[in-house]
């Protein structure tokens, strides 16, 4: 099983001062479309903050940009997505469901809404009761298989950044009580805090995505029955990368990362997986 992932593409709707970026737009977005649907995967997510602001305008063009390849696509939301319209209209505009499952032979993959709706306060992550109670059976039927979580917000005091307010689902939600019951190996995947970074934590890694304007790369995810590996697939020119910083430049709700966004041990990593019989005998 082998999934490519993407970290905030930030989609921009453009102000009419701001439309002498139009070409760039479209230039950078649909090339950067085209070379991660290229990569050879059984699966492409996206992290969340697909849209700058979930306008009805940038969901239905990006879509439109994504539905041309034809690959099987999940979105999970971020808080940018669900800034402009209700959640219901959003899921409605793209087809994708809010959070849901996977079981296959190899992994269970799990798919979550962290987002808070149209709150422009405070664009920290957040988890309902319903989905708490759905999160955490769908851990203990995981059983010993590897357990593949994609989100927009990192878990608090795991990837770089997610200690700090509004950079994680809030400390008060029970998240790590919920995947600590995992049996077996867990990957937590998220985006939100621009930055590449890897941790580990008990039976967890967890994996951060930097946002597409501030790096052109692909992060693929591979589960075998003995491990899952984490590589980085670059996509940088230096055409796209221009084209990057005049639009995270100009348009609003964004700014561009000035800071070093990781190192090599941020976007690369090897899960070695126990065998059934280990990994019950840890437990």
């Amino acid at each position: 099983m082998k999934i490519a992932v993407i970290g905030d593409l930030h989609y921009p709707a453009l102000d009419e001062e701001y439309e002498f970026i139009e070409e760039d737009r479209k230039i950078f977005y649909e090339n950067f479309l085209e070379r991660f649907f290229s990569i050879p995967a059984d699966l492409y997510v996206s992290i969340g903050d697909l849209t700058n602001f979930g306008l009805k305008e940038e969901l239905v063009q990006v879509y439109d940009m994504i539905n041309r390849h034809g690959k099987p696509f999940i979105h999970v939301l971020g808080n940018h997505d669900v800034y402009a319209q209700t959640r219901e209209k959003v899921l409605s505009l793209t087809g994708q469901q809010r959070y849901h499952s996977i079981t296959l032979e190899s992994a269970v993959l799990a798919f979550l809404d962290t987002a808070k709706e149209q709150d422009f306060e405070d664009w920290g992550g957040t988890l309902d009761a319903e989905q708490i109670d759905w999160l955490g059976n769908v851990i203990e039927k995981s059983g010993n298989l590897p357990l593949l979580v994609f989100a927009h917000h990192p878990v608090h005091a795991t990837t770089a950044n997610s200690e700090k307010d509004k950079l994680c689902i809030s400390s008060d939600i029970p998240v790590w009580e919920l995947l600590n019951k995992k049996q077996g190996s867990g990957l937590y995947v998220n985006g939100h805090n621009h930055f590449n970074s890897i941790a580990e934590r008990s039976q967890w890694n967890f994996v951060q995505l930097a946002a597409v304007l501030d790096e052109q790369a692909v992060r693929i995810i591979e589960v075998t029955d003995s491990q899952i590996s984490i590589d980085s697939v670059d996509l940088y020119d230096p055409d796209l990368y221009t084209r990057a910083q005049y639009i995270g430049n100009a348009i609003s709700h964004f700014g561009l990362n000035p800071h070093q966004l990781g190192t090599e041990k941020d976007v690369r990593h090897t899960i070695v997986l126990l065998p059934e019989k280990e990994t019950a005998e840890k437990i």
